[in-house]
């Protein structure tokens, strides 16, 4: 009978692992979508099947009679679609989640939608300018670019968002302006030819893995507005001899200086 339950429980969960897992609510001309009540509008998600060819977004759906304007592109949308060659988003859309795009290799195009700073292609390489006015470097923006080696960041960016650097192995060096307030999750994760990062006293919380695999990383000054480090932030950072933490800085997540040699 304790048998029977424990499979009944164990397949119950399954059920609704695997369901939460490609939720959305509804799936329009191959674009699948969840309906935000709250606003009405609508939310392009993932489903069963990676999105592939070319994607063009349209600015409102109507389901049932009401319609709902497409505002928003959720949290790994389009993850992982290689096959995907173009995508066309319409300015109807105001916010774009962490790696909405990561993984795309099929995309040619820079992707650049209502001052969001969305896309380089992962085949671009040398330096790169990003434009004035942009506010926001969306998750994953710069995923797996590996010929990027350089890069100018304008003092109009806010924020950078989780794994927007990750796996640029060819970045050396980079200069966060002073209007950055805050260093994202996995940010620089794996940026393995990274010797020098400039962070601002504005930056007030440094996020998980921010740094994480960094190993060419020599040296770092923590500024005093910061008053949080997360978790792994510089975990496996081998080269780096010298830190400076202030003592603004009241957290320090587990393994943050982990497998540093640090004098």
């Amino acid at each position: 009978m304790k048998k029977l339950f424990v499979f009944l429980v164990s397949l119950i969960l399954s059920v609704v692992f695997s369901t939460s897992a490609l939720a959305y609510d509804v799936k329009i001309d191959g674009i699948y979508y969840n309906l935000i009540s709250k606003g009405k509008t609508a939310e392009v998600t993932y489903g069963e099947e990676n999105y592939s060819g070319e994607v063009v977004i349209p600015s409102s759906i109507t389901v049932e009679g009401q319609e709902y304007p497409v505002a928003s592109i959720g949290f790994r949308a389009f993850y992982d679609c290689r096959e995907l060659t173009s995508i066309t988003i319409p300015n109807s859309v105001t916010s774009i989640e962490s790696c909405a795009l990561s993984g795309c290799s099929g995309l040619k195009d820079v992707i650049i939608v209502n001052n969001m700073f969305v896309h380089l292609p992962e085949t671009y390489s040398g330096h790169y300018s990003i434009p004035e006015n942009i506010s926001q470097i969306i998750g994953g923006a710069f995923y797996n670019c590996k010929g990027l080696t350089s890069i100018d960041i304008p003092n109009s960016v806010t924020s950078i968002g989780d794994c927007a650097f990750e796996g640029c192995t060819s970045l050396t060096s980079i200069t966060i302006p002073n209007s950055v307030t805050s260093i994202g999750y996995k940010s620089f994760y794996g940026c393995s030819g990274l010797t020098s990062v400039s962070i601002p006293n504005t930056v007030t919380s440094i996020g998980d893995y921010a740094f994480s695999d960094c190993f060419r990383l020599k040296s770092i000054t923590i500024p005093n507005s910061v008053t949080s480090i997360g978790y792994e932030a510089f975990y496996k950072c081998s080269g780096l001899t010298s830190v400076t933490i202030p003592n603004s800085v009241t957290s320090i997540g587990s393994n943050a200086f982990f497998r540093c040699p640090i004098e």
